[in-house]
């Protein structure tokens, strides 16, 4: 029994189609009686109000808000469970396993990683909680500082305690954080975590916003490991991406495979988001409150290329470097806080109240937008490999199986590049709609905003230039996302290429095997007269019998017979034409003309 060849990139726990946590058709019995294995009990619920309130609102009718409360009485996403879960189907009477798991489970919840910048006219001051108890202290402390302009809490990855704390504290809408839970690019008809689209009318009047962004990342092969174990560091990447509360995944793009890649070397790709939350206007007292949720980052692997350009301008030739240098970019989140601490990379940004806000959100447009520029060039180089490798293929010693891989490598990019583009259009709309809610100083020193009329609904005010939040950056963004449009009509060309390649290949295969069997053929007809003679002259009882001139007569008779079905079988297969023209040739032989 043949069994099949397991794909090296291939993930079993993608398939699974069991929906232990529920799936999106079940009844309310049905979803109650699942949820009971992990649901909070009401001791639980009186010291997590926020949680009690939205699992009110996801009984009431609000069912897409069922995700948030699995996640927040789980700990994590509810395709973890399997692993949080003390109490699984199978008995076990390990101690030490359950013991872990609800250790686990435990620190899961309490999961804390959130820095505070608050920004002053002139300084900003960091303030970094590792612990829930902690930040519910910081948030109970009451802010006297005048002077403060704004205040930004930044958030690495999700837990329950955080979600309670700050949802309670700013009464924050529950979408919000439901919004940035799982990264789906597509769902199953039966997915519950499937989050219903909002109306644009609706989604200008809300007060967050989400940009959805894609990491590369390069996994080297270690020195140590061998040819077998080469993606050791990428899967354990892929391990350490599956222990964050919130669903991220670190997927290989099957591209690695080319003539400059290193053997066993790896670039992971990772879909992102980052989702910001404004306090509203009505409910401010005192400064203005910000919260920004961030994804965790692996610490395996480097960003591909060493990452993105430094967001300093560089210094002139007479003047030194400053001593400070900026984060290695291997986290995200330790990024971003250094960056959005520098004002004076905006410095038309520090004018007035409201101006403030924009410091921290013009970096995150800025290295959002700087992810998308590298991957744009990085969708570009992979195009150009498998271009360079159809028009040489014998330069690279391609065989059957090499080009084979090109078309496979062709409809991964050909799936993902629309997702993509998706992608970009919406972190494009979601930052032209929220832009209309903040009031942005305009070049010739007036503002715009909410209160400016029509710049509420995204139109620029007759008489004044467009000048919002994105406005800084609609280039680079409509730039990638014309790249991301070219890039999908030249991989449907290339798809075009590729399998006219393979399909001439193939017949060219076709042409060598017809010609090794019409060799075949012709080798097997010069036998066949000598089989037959040598059967004719053959049918007697002792070999002994056969005399001198039996040979004689064999190749007398059998010689010439061979010659004329030969040349008969030749006469047959060749064109009419051809047959005129080699009849014509051995007359002229045969007269001597």
């Amino acid at each position: 029994m043949t069994t099949l060849k397991r794909d090296p990139w291939w993930r079993p726990e993608l398939k699974a189609n069991d929906y232990k946590s529920g799936e999106a058709h079940d009844d309310d019995a049905t979803y109650r009686k699942l949820a009971a294995q992990w649901a909070a009990d009401e001791e639980t619920l009186s010291n997590y109000p926020y949680l009690a309130r939205v699992k009110r609102l996801s009984e009431a009718g609000w069912i897409h808000l069922r995700l948030l409360v699995d996640f927040m009485s789980i700990g994590a996403a509810p395709q973890r469970w399997d692993d949080l879960n003390p109490v699984p189907e199978r008995d076990w009477t390990d101690s030490f396993e359950i013991k872990k798991r609800i250790e686990a489970r435990e620190m899961c919840i309490k999961k804390t990683n959130v820095s505070v910048l608050d920004y002053y006219s002139t300084e900003v001051r960091r303030t970094r909680f590792t612990s829930a108890q902690a930040l519910r202290d910081g948030l109970d402390s009451r802010i006297t500082d005048d002077d403060l302009k704004f205040k930004l809490y930044v958030v690495e990855d999700l837990s329950r305690d955080v979600i309670d704390m700050l949802g309670q504290k700013f009464g924050i809408e529950p979408d919000f954080f439901r919004a940035h839970i799982v990264d789906y690019a597509w769902y199953n008809v039966r997915d519950p975590w499937r989050n219903p689209p909002m109306l644009d009318v609706v989604s200008r009047h809300q007060n967050w916003m989400q940009m959805r962004y894609v990491t590369a990342r390069y996994f080297d092969v270690d020195e140590k490991d061998n040819k077998k174990d080469g993606a050791r560091s990428f899967k354990e990447a892929g391990k350490e991406a599956a222990s964050f509360n919130i669903l991220r995944r670190v997927d290989d793009d099957l591209s690695n495979k080319s003539f400059w890649d290193k053997q066993g070397a790896i670039v992971g790709l990772t879909r992102s988001r980052a989702t910001f939350w404004l306090q509203p206007e009505n409910s401010r007292r005192g400064a203005p409150v910000g919260i920004l949720l961030l994804d965790p980052t692996v610490t395996k692997g480097v960003p591909l290329w060493r990452g993105r350009r430094t967001l300093w301008s560089m210094p002139p030739t007479d003047e030194g470097t400053d001593s400070s240098r900026p984060p290695s970019q291997d986290n995200f989140f330790e990024d971003f806080i250094f960056w959005a601490q520098q004002k004076d990379l905006y410095p038309s940004y520090t004018t007035d109240h409201t101006s403030e806000t924009l410091v921290p959100l013009q970096v995150l447009l800025h290295l959002v937008c700087s992810e998308w520029l590298t991957m744009s060039d990085y969708i570009k180089t992979r195009l150009n490999q498998l271009d360079w490798e159809i028009v040489k293929p014998e330069f690279f010693r391609l065989g059957k199986r090499g080009v084979d891989n090109m078309l496979q490598k062709l409809h991964m990019w050909r799936r993902l590049v629309p997702l993509y583009r998706e992608m970009v259009s919406e972190t494009i709309r979601h930052i032209d709609q929220f832009s209309a809610r903040i009031q942005v100083p305009s070049p010739n020193g007036g503002s715009q905003g909410p209160t400016g009329g029509s710049s509420q609904t995204g139109h620029p005010i007759p008489g004044q230039a467009d000048w919002n939040l994105s406005s800084r950056y609609n280039p680079d963004f409509s730039l990638i996302r014309s790249q991301l449009e070219e890039y999908q009509t030249r991989i449907d060309q290339l798809t075009a290429v590729v399998t006219a390649v393979i399909s001439i290949d193939n017949s060219r295969r076709g042409l060598q095997d017809n010609r090794n069997i019409g060799r075949l053929t012709w080798l097997a007809t010069f036998f066949i007269p000598l089989s037959l003679i040598a059967g004719i002259l053959s049918m007697q009882s002792d070999v002994r019998d056969i005399s001198r001139n039996t040979f004689k007569v064999y190749f007398a008779t059998s010689l010439p017979l061979a010659v004329v079905i030969a040349v008969a079988a030749f006469t047959l297969s060749v064109s009419r034409s051809e047959t005129r023209k080699a009849l014509m040739d051995i007359k002229s032989f045969l007269t001597g003309r």
